[in-house]
Order: C-alpha cells, then sequence, then structure tokens
C-alpha cells in the first residue's frame, strides 16, 4: 500500500525534496505521517478536506486580492499536508532567524542613530538615502528599550543540497502570522492522532512572548496598565483577516487610524466613554502612511501628530517608524560584513546571493549573467515583478537592459534558487500526491531576553509543479509547519475554553 503513493510522486533531480531522500527512501520525520496518510481511505480524505474547506468559509479566513474579478474577499487556500521539520534542524533555524533580527535591529539604531556603518563603507549612502524608506523624521529618535524591530519576519527557502537561505525579509508590518496560527488551529483537527504523536511544538508561547514583549516596553506613569492597540489600515487590505483576528486572540482592540487622537504628547483612543490613553501601537500599515503631518500628507489612515509623541517617548510603536528601509533586497549582499562589525560573528544564515546594480562591479556582473539571475526591485516602494532573464529576449531584453544602465541602483539581480519540493495533496484525484515548490516564512518577536522565534511558521506552496515564485497574489496555497521535538510539549494555550454553563448561569455569588 506504501508503494501507491510514492509510485506516481514527481521525484526530481533538481530539487530537494522535503519528504524523500536521494535515493527515493522516506525522510525519519515524515515515516509515521507518511504511514498513516497511505493508510486513509479515500472516502475519510474526502471528508477531511471538505473539513478544512467548512472551517475557512465559517471563520471567514480570507485573502484580499486587488483588482481580482472573482470579487476581493478570496478564501485562504491550505494544502492540509504538513510541512515537517526535524528538531535538530530547527534548533540551528531558530537561532539564525534570532540573530538575524537581532542584527537588523542593530542596522536600524546605527542608520538612524551614529552612521557609523556609511562613514566606515559597509553599507553605500546611496543604498540607504536614495529609497523612499529613510524616514528622515525619524532621525535621532531612540526607541524604547532600544528596539526597533519588534516584529520580524524572513523568507527562507531551502538550495538543492539541503541547506536553508534567507530570500527576503519583512521589516516593516510582516504578515502572515496570523494566517499560520489559523492553519495549524484547523491542521491539527485534520490529523489529530500524528499531531500529537509527533510531538509537534505548539506556537500558543510565540504569541504570548509578543504581548509580554510589547508590555514591558509601554511607557506607563503611576499605576496605569499596558494599553495595546493593533492598528490596520482598513478591510480592504489584503491581509485584514489576519489583523482582526489577531487582534481578537491578542486581546487588542483593533482600530484605524481615525480611532485615535492626539492630544499634546500623548495618543488617546476614542471610546464611548470618553478618550483613553494609548501606550503600544502595534501597526500593520505602512510607515509612510502613519503620520499625516510629517510623512505623507495625502494619507488618510495615519494619526496626526504621532511620530512628535514618538519622540517624546509617550508610544511605542511596533515596528519602530522608518523600519521599513530594511525590506530592500539590496542590503543582503551587504550584511556579512555588517554582521561582523555590529555583532561580532559570522551570519548564521546566507542570503541568497545578491548583486545590487548600484555598484559598478555588480551592475558588470549582471550584464555578463543576464539568463542566469532574476531581477528584483531594489527598494519595497517600487512596483516590479521578478522578472527572469532566461525568459526575456530580443528587444524585450535590450530594453531592460537600458533601463537598469539609466538607474542602476533601482536595481537588484539575485541567483536563480531551485525552491525545495513538498507534497501536497491533490484535490483533483482521489488519491495522489502532487510535488510543490515550498518556501517558510519564519517570525521572531522582541522580548525582554531577546528575539523569540515561532517554531514553525507559515508554509507557502506554489500553484505549479513548476513554478519559480511562491505568492497567493499568483494563486499559490499554504501549509501548516510542524516542528517536532524530542522533549516534552507545551501544554500553555492562549484559547478561550468553551462555554459552558457557569457562564451562562447567574448564581448567588
Amino acid at each position: 500500500m506504501a508503494r501507491t503513493l510514492l509510485a506516481i510522486y514527481p521525484h526530481s533531480g533538481r530539487r530537494y525534496d522535503e519528504m524523500l531522500t536521494e535515493g527515493g527512501a522516506v525522510r525519519p520525520q515524515w515515516q509515521k505521517f507518511f504511514v498513516h496518510l497511505d493508510s486513509v481511505a479515500p472516502e475519510e480524505m474526502r471528508e477531511r478536506l471538505a473539513f478544512v474547506d467548512r472551517r475557512i468559509l465559517e471563520n471567514g479566513v480570507t485573502y484580499n486580492v486587488y483588482a481580482d474579478p472573482d470579487g476581493s474577499d478570496r478564501p485562504w487556500a491550505l494544502d492540509p499536508l504538513p510541512l515537517i521539520i526535524p528538531p535538530d534542524e530547527w534548533a540551528e533555524v531558530s537561532a539564525a532567524v534570532a540573530q538575524r533580527a537581532k542584527l537588523l535591529n542593530a542596522i536600524l539604531a546605527d542608520l538612524y542613530g551614529e552612521q557609523k556603518l556609511l562613514a566606515e563603507g559597509l553599507l553605500p549612502p546611496a543604498l540607504v538615502y536614495g529609497q523612499h524608506g529613510y524616514l528622515w523624521p525619524c532621525r535621532g529618535i531612540k526607541p524604547a528599550g532600544g528596539i526597533w524591530l519588534h516584529n520580524y519576519a524572513v523568507d527562507l527557502a531551502r538550495s538543492p543540497d539541503g541547506r536553508w537561505w534567507a530570500i527576503g525579509d519583512r521589516t516593516q508590518a510582516p504578515s502572515g502570522a496570523g494566517y499560520a496560527l489559523e492553519n495549524r488551529l484547523i491542521v491539527a483537527r485534520v490529523f489529530p492522532e500524528m499531531f500529537s504523536e509527533l510531538h509537534v511544538q505548539h506556537v500558543a508561547d510565540f504569541f504570548h512572548d509578543q504581548q509580554d514583549g510589547l508590555a514591558a516596553l509601554a511607557p506607563l506613569e503611576g499605576d496605569e496598565q499596558p494599553h495595546i492597540v493593533l492598528l490596520t489600515p482598513g478591510p480592504y487590505n489584503e491581509t485584514y483577516f489576519e489583523h482582526a483576528y489577531l487582534a481578537r486572540y491578542l486581546g487588542f482592540p483593533l482600530v484605524e487610524g481615525h480611532d485615535l487622537t492626539v492630544r499634546g504628547e500623548t495618543v488617546y483612543l476614542k471610546t464611548l466613554r470618553g478618550l483613553k490613553r494609548v501606550h503600544v501601537i502595534l501597526r500593520r500599515q505602512d510607515d509612510s502612511y502613519c503620520d499625516p503631518l510629517e510623512l505623507r500628507g495625502d494619507s488618510a489612515l495615519g494619526v496626526p501628530g504621532l511620530l512628535n509623541v514618538v519622540r517624546a517617548g509617550r508610544v511605542v510603536v511596533a515596528n519602530a517608524l522608518g523600519s521599513g528601509l530594511l525590506a530592500s533586497g539590496a542590503l543582503m549582499g551587504f550584511l556579512p560584513a555588517v554582521c561582523r562589525k555590529l555583532l561580532g560573528e559570522e551570519l548564521a544564515m546566507p542570503s541568497v546571493a545578491t548583486w545590487w546594480c548600484g555598484e559598478k562591479p555588480a551592475l558588470e556582473f549582471v550584464r555578463k549573467h543576464f539568463d542566469d539571475l532574476v531581477i528584483k526591485a531594489a527598494y519595497p516602494s517600487q512596483h516590479m515583478d521578478p522578472v527572469f532573464g532566461y525568459e526575456l529576449k530580443g528587444e524585450a531584453r535590450a530594453d531592460l537592459l537600458r533601463r537598469i544602465a539609466l538607474r542602476p541602483h533601482a536595481y537588484v539581480a539575485q541567483e536563480l534558487v531551485d525552491l525545495s519540493q513538498a507534497p501536497a495533496w491533490s484535490r483533483s484525484h482521489e488519491r495522489r500526491l502532487l510535488a510543490r515548490p515550498v518556501g517558510l516564512r519564519a517570525y521572531a518577536v522582541a522580548t525582554p531576553a531577546g528575539y523569540s522565534v515561532m517554531p514553525g511558521g507559515l508554509a507557502r506552496v506554489a500553484a505549479g509543479g513548476n513554478e519559480r515564485i511562491i505568492s497567493m497574489q499568483r494563486g499559490g496555497s499554504s501549509k501548516d509547519a510542524w516542528v517536532l521535538t524530542d522533549g516534552p510539549v507545551s501544554e500553555f494555550t492562549m484559547l478561550k475554553p468553551s462555554v459552558g454553563v457557569r457562564d451562562l448561569v447567574r448564581a448567588g455569588a
């Protein structure tokens, strides 16, 4: 029976397979799960798939797609088969993600402070000042606890030899942690026996660390209790479901810009009982939209005067305003030297090979090896889809090379990466596994003891077997990421228990 699912599973020689070794054997961390999966009858699997779809619809899990002819509220796509990661491997990944978060936080502190990296030539000034992400009004600000990067996400991919690489940093308002939580709650009920037997690490401690980390930085006075709100651009944002979901899960009021007001040097939440002071704002909108007085005058989403309150140290904004600067892919090529300078250690996880065209040697390399590279926008504010060099011919190729020559600082080239593949359950066949390219978005949050990393994260799956780009906007789907442990599994939960009689019947006491 075990040969049935593997008989037509496409094993690739140029990609790392998450489930199978090069010889075609099932990897140790997958063996129990695969045996269970292979024993599930087709009728039962159909019921489990129907449960996934039903939970997504009932919970209203959506991913908004702008200008989608089928409507903006697209149901979230979830493949029920998890991405399984062994404990020893995750220990290395987790340490590398925490180090990367610490490094990027130190870079932000330097660029908005002493700027030693620019003075010593470790970062080119054009890379920093040449983009809209550097917010001059934030120069000289010293956030509470020296924390600029309260929430961090990094997109990881596995190279053909099995090593993890960082392919993109998310430092402004990282998304996806709420979707990862919802994936966990659904998939854990699809395979409850396996979830328990494999000793999968829970994720609730990560979100509790996030609560504690934000509360610890709150600028309190007297006997005040930390009042934390989650700031959203509104229901038309592509990840608005996640904003509402996380606000409810974390216990934070979900607010828009017009729900907040600045009086003097204090931010208040407008309530039916009057104004209530806000100590921490967990934001899910872009830097420049947060304060129309000093950052972007045409923003109708921000809080006028917010930046002045930040300067006075009367409110914490997470992530700190200006942190979107480091989402530039062009920064990756400079990180190893910067890590040695700021942290005194080697960068634990390599970034995918990156060339910023703003440097002449890199520009010449890109011209010579154009067919072997993928061309991307250097700065997050640019709207440009990745372009694969080998796909461009004739005038289209010449046109892009001309544009790069005219504005070299606006482009970055990266090495082509064959993403690893993982099994996905086919919805169009009764009993078949498909091989799909997969990537992992890992998350870290700042705590008083350092950065805490979510065990797992949001696994994202490409729509087709030969896709090179994984994107929910392009029809991709997601997976739950199971990180196994050899030790005890934490039983901590932040989910509220079911409503019982004691909640409904009022007693004399």
